[in-house]
């Protein structure tokens, strides 16, 4: 019975002072704040994580809850509550874990609060001990918008680029990133050599605005429309406006014009350098690693870029004429010409064969060409299109007649894949099918084609009076590009594509380079 009595009694007091201490975790309310703060509530987070700190205040995770004290302020925009919430921590615990990112949380917070040179001498203090890539994005980040500020520009510029090199790849879009990509696209605006990255920067600053719905994205297009057209003319050094032909080599931009020669524009420099040659009547041009290859009327010339030697090439019957356009097909370069029709330049054998009228060309006035994997097409003054298989010898032309051309006139031709686009003077575009040997007229006002250039699904087609169109086959819709939407000209003499950059040469007006970024669908 005593025996019994005694276990009762035991019973009792583990029930009295045992079962209390399982019930009251003391760390209820700081995991409670945790899950708050991971949620995006806090304001609920910051009441929890003080009410732990008032009734558990030797608890180990005090110090943590203190963190998250000044991190909860500052994300509710409370800047002066998160800066003494931060000092406080750092005072009682110099050696906290989180001591530099709240100094960088201190210094975003002065920014905010206009204190910048506090902010600056923060970050500074701490800046070479910060290893984690987040935080010295942030780091960067308030550096460039103090320096941007403070009228630093160039410093700021490097700071922000910083900062985008470092953020987090799988981070949200936010007001801050916004804010960096709109501030590198006003600070590169400002200088003529950076208008593409100006570009590239507005444009992502316009996209990021027009998902948070903000009002900037207003006066950020305006800017963008603004340094979107960049020109190159006779008023920055251009020695003729008459463009014939564009070819863009990393760093160097090669243009052939109608009565200035060759010339040879330096992006990083932002200079223009004329190239000698015997004929300032320039017609097509064509770039690689080793040469530069260029029609004329007066000849066709190979220039050595190494040692700046120019010589004009030749057959049996003497000098090449009446030059048109220039491109490359594997080893061989083209030239098109209106009285010997087209010329094969063999670059290893170093050979030249002409084909006229008597061959496949079946046409001495060739002027425009194309050439990919398979064909070669040619566009002649007087027999229309042809378009020739390098692998079968089977020549297709596709010249006036019913159902067929209007024009035997033909001024610009485009490979593209199983389709061969036809530009036909004061006629129209064409659109033959190869694998189905059917022509079909593009449903558009384009009388004067004169040129074509292609960048994924987007067929670009210069005119003659028009400006340009831009065709998706994707849906084939048709989306115009003329003087009435800021081009400098309708006369468009020449088209190519870089990136998101459209290069576009003109009769009597010069260059224009337009930022257009391709467009998905």
């Amino acid at each position: 019975m005593k025996q019994h009595r005694a276990i009762w009694i035991l019973t009792a007091v583990l029930l009295i002072f045992v079962l209390p201490t399982f019930a009251a975790d003391p760390l209820v309310k700081f995991r409670k704040g945790v899950e708050f703060y991971e949620a995006g509530k806090f304001a609920d987070a910051q009441k929890k994580f003080s009410e732990f700190i008032a009734e558990h205040p030797y608890e180990a995770e005090v110090r943590k809850a203190w963190y998250y004290l000044a991190v909860t302020a500052a994300a509710q925009g409370n800047s002066h509550e998160a800066i003494t919430r931060a000092n406080i921590t750092l005072e009682r615990y110099p050696g906290h874990a989180d001591r530099l990112e709240l100094k960088v949380l201190t210094a975003e917070c002065l920014y905010r609060v206009d204190a910048h040179a506090r902010a600056e001498k923060t970050l500074q203090d701490v800046f070479k001990q910060i290893k984690d890539n987040t935080l010295r994005y942030r780091a960067e980040k308030t550096l460039g918008f103090i320096r941007h500020d403070a009228r630093l520009k160039n410093e700021a510029a490097v700071h922000l680029k910083n900062a985008l090199r470092l953020r987090p790849k799988n981070a949200a879009a936010d007001a801050d990133l916004l804010k960096i990509h709109k501030l590198l696209g006003e600070i590169y605006a400002e200088d003529p050599m950076q208008v593409e990255a100006a570009a590239l920067h507005l444009q992502s600053a316009i996209e990021l605005a027009d998902a948070q719905k903000s009002a900037e994205a207003k006066s950020l297009r305006i800017l963008l429309q603004k340094i979107s057209l960049r020109r190159i003319d006779k008023l920055n050094g251009l020695s003729d406006n008459s463009i014939a032909d564009i070819r863009v080599d990393g760093d160097d931009i090669y243009v052939a014009t109608w009565g200035g020669g060759l010339v040879r524009y330096l992006r990083s420099q932002d200079k223009l350098e004329k190239i000698r040659l015997p004929s300032p009547q320039l017609r097509g041009l064509y770039v690689d690693f080793d040469e530069i290859y260029v029609t004329s009327f007066d000849g066709v010339y190979r220039i050595s870029k190494k040692s700046g030697k120019v010589s004009a090439l030749s057959d049996d019957s003497g000098e090449l004429k009446l030059g048109q356009k220039t491109i490359k097909d594997d080893r061989h370069i083209y030239f098109s010409t209106l009285n010997r029709g087209l010329i094969q330049y063999d670059t290893i054998k170093k050979k030249v064969v002409t084909l006229g009228k008597d061959s496949w060309v079946k046409s001495n006035q060739v002027y425009a060409i194309d050439a990919d994997v398979e064909y070669i097409a040619v566009g002649t003054l007087d027999q229309g299109a042809l378009l020739h298989n390098k692998k079968t010898k089977e020549t297709v032309q596709i010249t006036a007649g019913e159902g067929a051309l209007r024009s035997e006139n033909v001024k610009a031709v485009l490979l593209d894949g199983r389709y061969v686009y036809i530009g036909a003077h004061n006629d129209g575009v064409y659109v033959y099918d190869i694998a189905q040997k059917k022509l079909t007229r593009l449903n558009a006002e384009l009388p004067f084609p004169s040129a074509f250039a292609r960048r994924e699904h987007e067929i670009f087609i210069g005119t003659s009076g028009q400006g340009i169109r831009v065709l998706n086959r994707n849906d084939m819709s048709i989306e115009r590009l003329s003087a009435v939407e800021g081009l400098s000209s309708n006369e468009v003499q020449i088209l190519r594509v870089e990136g998101d950059f459209l290069w576009i040469g003109y009769l009597e007006n010069g260059i224009d380079v337009v930022f257009r970024p391709q467009r998905e669908k």
